[in-house]
């Protein structure tokens, strides 16, 4: 008999700490939900047996003592875990493991999205994986006779805003290839909301008619594919990068039928770099060539989204007009963008220390 309970005693975390790591998994850090399940006796003598946990969508940390398993525990710890997650209206979640744990998971309902050597990605709940390629799959029939085949490639952006640098990254990328598939980044954790990040894009792009725009939904550098290059852990770039770009080299690119990946060089972000770094070594493996292009430079420094920001933070709203296309201009103009400026002037305020004066 086990007793259900939200960790969060010290005793309670540093248990489950020790869980982790006798099962190889580290603390995943940022989690909604900590659960754990423990032997029914005096408190004294608890004893943490399974434990799980819930960071945004991604089911972590689900560990079972060794000498336990086999009775059940993983299965009755992530009902726990979906009913905490239905509760807060998530019926489509991400499961990570170890390669050699994944099929334990599929009498559960999990299915598998993708795996490397290191770890792999399942999922539970609709709409999944099968649902979105097969909706790249009819966007791609339906620009058949634009193209021969023969060279179509994609480019992978977050835009956080849209700038001149992607502009001469996608334009390159555009006049290189007979079809190009701009997919942007839907995770909702940038500074720029996706909806506008998306229109910038589409506006921005408007005059180029092989360039086919799309959305990169759960599964093209998402929380639950590419963690790290939202909370900047360059220790766990390589193994979410690997993960991240093997779904897009074994799934998104044969549903497009893409054959080259452009992507910008990369000297300001660790991780992005590391990323970068990955799809050069791992994309030609599944026959993807992979052409990085130079960054393009203004006043002698690349031009980059985060450059953009960092002006827009110190309030240097007009040094950004000559870093981005008239289309990113208007909009930051507009009362449409007074939220995210002011939330950039803020992040700004903080980093100098003025915020509180």
């Amino acid at each position: 008999m086990y007793v259900e309970r939200l960790l969060r005693s010290p005793s309670d975390l540093a248990q489950r700490g020790e869980l982790l790591a006798s099962r190889g998994l580290s603390v995943p850090g940022g989690e909604d939900v900590v659960l754990g399940l423990f032997e029914d006796s005096p408190p004294s003598d608890e004893r943490l047996v399974a434990t799980g946990s819930l960071v945004g969508r991604t089911l972590q940390g689900v560990a079972v003592r060794e000498e336990l398993e086999g009775q059940g525990l993983t299965a009755e710890l992530l009902t726990l875990l979906l009913r905490y997650a239905a509760d807060a209206g998530i019926w489509h979640l991400f499961l990570f493991t170890k390669p050699s744990d994944a099929s334990r998971f599929a009498s559960l309902g999990f299915r598998p999205v993708a795996a490397t050597e290191s770890s792999a990605l399942l999922e539970w709940g609709k709409p999944g994986a099968e649902e979105f390629l097969d909706n790249l799959t009819r966007r791609a029939a339906g620009h058949s006779q634009s193209a021969s085949g023969q060279n179509i490639s994609g480019v992978v952006v977050n835009c956080n805003p849209f700038t001149l640098g992607h502009r001469y990254l996608i334009e390159r990328a555009s006049s290189a290839s007979e079809r190009l598939y701009v997919i942007v980044v839907e995770e909702d954790r940038s500074e720029f909301p996706f909806e506008a990040r998306f229109r910038l894009v589409r506006e921005g792009l408007s005059d180029l008619g092989n360039v086919v725009i799309l959305r990169g939904g759960d599964y093209a550098v998402s929380s639950a594919t590419f963690p790290s290059y939202f909370t900047h852990e360059k220790e766990l770039a390589s193994v979410h990068a690997t993960l991240d770009l093997t779904i897009f080299a074994t799934r998104i690119a044969p549903a497009l039928s893409v054959t080259k990946r452009f992507v910008g060089t990369e000297p300001l972000s660790p991780v992005t770099n590391v990323y970068n770094e990955t799809m050069k070594r791992l994309l030609p493996r599944h026959g993807i060539a992979v052409e990085e292009l130079e960054r393009v430079r203004i006043d002698g420094a690349p031009v980059s989204a985060s450059r953009v920001r960092a002006l827009l933070g110190e309030g240097k709203i007009e040094s950004v007009r000559k870093l981005v296309p008239v289309t990113t201009w208007r909009w930051l103009d507009s009362p449409e963008a007074a939220p995210v400026l002011e939330r950039l002037r803020f992040i700004g305020r903080l980093k100098t220390g003025q915020a509180w004066a």
